[in-house]
């Protein structure tokens, strides 16, 4: 089946724009993707420049260098993901600027390439990968991805956005921790005082879970009174030190918490990871 791609590539520096409209046809040659015909691609050198065209024209990917003449970092994403985020953002960025796109993909950038290393196959690659998660996740969200009594994602929203974390993980040949949290004493204030007051431990949990968690850090409902967050390991905090953090705090809440860690060395599915976890929270939780 062909198809038409239209992509909107947001680039400062004129070399590198030409570089990679030079990739993008020899992808649409079919050499690379066969189901696509025909990219067309539209340029934009600066943030209000891409701004103003995506106020008017549809797209199906945007390739993006957040360091722009009139807008730099994380806020050049920021401000295309607030008028586009219908639309998946590949981010373009320098060697030494993983954890920054680490940052950017927790807030809803699809993937990154690394300046310097593009090629037709990588670039095909993250494109098709991007939009497909993307229509996923689209999906997923139309059918409420978000728990209605704390607001954070439920088990679905979870499973795929730390399931894209772990595939990350293994990429960058980073580690990942997986935890399983509860409320030690939900089933005493649900016998005592009902579902109402069961309901609010819940809320005040998925609170105190979010102040817990690091700023990159994901919170889940994935259960009747079960949590989940996925930490990702970054320079500033190592995932030991993060469960030394995490474990303490919730502890001094009444929050019992299991783990489980993912290392690109001995790789194991999402699935896997959260019975780990399970049994480690089994083991501390009384019965």
């Amino acid at each position: 089946m062909s198809m038409n791609l239209r992509v909107l590539l947001i680039e400062t520096i004129a070399e590198d724009a030409l570089f990679l409209r030079n990739v993008l046809n020899e992808i649409a040659d079919g050499r690379f993707w066969d189901t696509w015909m025909h990219v067309e691609t539209v340029g934009a050198a600066t943030l209000a420049e891409a701004c103003a065209i995506l106020a008017n024209d549809p797209f199906d990917a945007i390739l993006l260098n957040c360091d722009l003449a009139d807008s730099k970092g994380i806020e050049t994403f920021r401000r295309i993901y607030s008028i586009a985020a219908h639309i998946p953002i590949v981010l373009l960025i320098a060697p030494g600027e993983r954890s920054l796109a680490l940052k950017m993909i927790r807030e809803g950038a699809e993937d990154f390439l690394v300046r310097g290393e593009i090629d037709c196959a990588p670039l095909a690659h993250a494109m098709r990968a991007a939009i497909e998660r993307h229509r996923l996740i689209t999906a997923a969200r139309a059918g409420s991805v978000l728990d209605s009594l704390t607001g954070l994602p439920n088990r679905g929203g979870f499973f795929t956005a730390a399931d894209r974390d772990r595939r990350l993980a293994d990429r960058l040949g980073r580690r990942l921790m997986i935890m399983i949290a509860e409320p030690k004493n939900l089933g005493e204030l649900s016998l005592a005082f009902g579902d109402q007051r069961r309901d609010l431990a819940l809320v005040e949990t998925a609170d105190r879970l979010r102040a817990i968690a690091g700023s990159i850090d994901m919170v889940a409902r994935i259960g009747e009174q079960r949590f989940a967050i996925a930490v990702f390991e970054t320079g500033a905090e190592c995932l030991e030190q993060a469960w030394v953090r995490i474990h303490a705090a919730a502890e001094a809440h009444r929050i019992a918490i299991g783990s489980a860690i993912f290392d690109a060395q001995r790789p194991a599915s999402l699935e896997a990871l959260l019975e780990q976890a399970e049994l480690a929270l089994t083991a501390h939780v009384p019965a």
